[in-house]
């Protein structure tokens, strides 16, 4: 049985937010007109060194998926990086 929302506006509404200490973030970010340009393997292999070196920056990149137009993350502040 499909909820009500859904039927309405095609989607399922957002659950409520968590608030957890440090922040954990769920990040979703979309190319520029749905563009089709993460699927190439040097666009994939750019994305991925980058989170994985992301503490440099103060940040923790955890669980990803990327798909050809948009990608998925999570990720945190490092509570010990000098702003």
């Amino acid at each position: 049985m499909a909820h009500k929302y859904s039927e309405m506006h095609g989607h399922l509404r957002r659950l409520d937010r968590v608030w957890l200490d440090p922040a954990i973030f769920f990040v979703t970010a979309c190319t520029r007109n749905r563009k089709v340009i993460l699927a190439s393997e040097q666009v994939t292999e750019i994305l991925i060194d980058e989170w994985q070196n992301a503490q440099r920056h103060g940040w923790h990149v955890g669980r990803y998926v990327i798909m050809p137009d948009h990608v998925h993350l999570f990720c945190a502040p490092d509570p010990n990086a000098r702003s």
